[in-house]
């Protein structure tokens, strides 16, 4: 992973963990879109995670979550470790 990759998932991290994030990031529209769905379905996915309580929810965000991140990888050729 290159040094953008490793900036993108700390971002992204961060993001994740519930910390408003202000950044610019170039890429295609497409990119972006996926990039930003992808990063709200993980917050999602954390959230109901740490609240403990609907497990029909959590399975419907892990598949989501799952095609996002093949999606986001196909477009973009990173890895998306997170």
């Amino acid at each position: 992973m290159n040094i953008k990759e490793s900036t993108l998932h700390q971002i992204a991290a961060r993001y994740i963990l519930g910390e408003d994030i202000e950044i610019k990031i170039s890429g295609t529209e497409t990119q972006l879109h996926c990039l930003q769905e992808l990063l709200n379905v993980s917050r999602e996915l954390k959230q109901t995670l740490d609240e403990n309580k609907n497990l029909e929810k959590v399975n419907f965000l892990i598949k989501e979550k799952k095609e996002l991140t093949k999606q986001f990888q196909n477009l973009t050729g990173m890895t998306w470790f997170l």
